[in-house]
């Protein structure tokens, strides 16, 4: 089976332009992260778009959601996935949902912002 989630979240964390902004980030859900700004990373499935006359897996619908997730301003988190944005879309992605803010319910809880993320992967592509 054709799994690309770790090495996409990889890629995204570790890249410098965003990974000197970061206090944290994860890929389990956490609905208050203890250190702000924090990277949810989720994956949203991975389903086979083709395969060979041997059933094997040959390309995969890739969709991920990136949520942003900052204590101090609703800026600072949407500068944060906007640049995600852009290393996703460098990456290969295709942004299919957002950057849009999500309403807070009370004035403690942290500012978010949230992207959804599209690739056709296929067996051999570079990331």
């Amino acid at each position: 089976m054709l799994d690309i989630s770790s090495l996409v979240y990889t890629r995204l964390v570790n890249e410098a332009r965003l990974k000197k902004y970061l206090s944290g980030s994860g890929t389990t859900r956490n609905d208050t992260p203890s250190v702000f700004p924090y990277l949810y990373f989720k994956s949203l499935g991975q389903p086979t778009t083709s395969s060979s006359l041997q059933n094997k897996q040959c390309s995969i619908s890739a969709d991920f959601e990136i949520t942003m997730y900052d204590s101090s301003s609703t800026s600072k988190a949407k500068q944060l996935i906007f640049l995600a944005a852009d290393i996703m879309t460098e990456l290969g992605f295709v942004l299919k949902y957002g950057p849009l803010e999500v309403d807070r319910s009370s004035t403690s809880e942290a500012y978010r912002w949230i992207a959804r993320f599209h690739r056709t992967y296929c067996e051999g592509d570079l990331i």
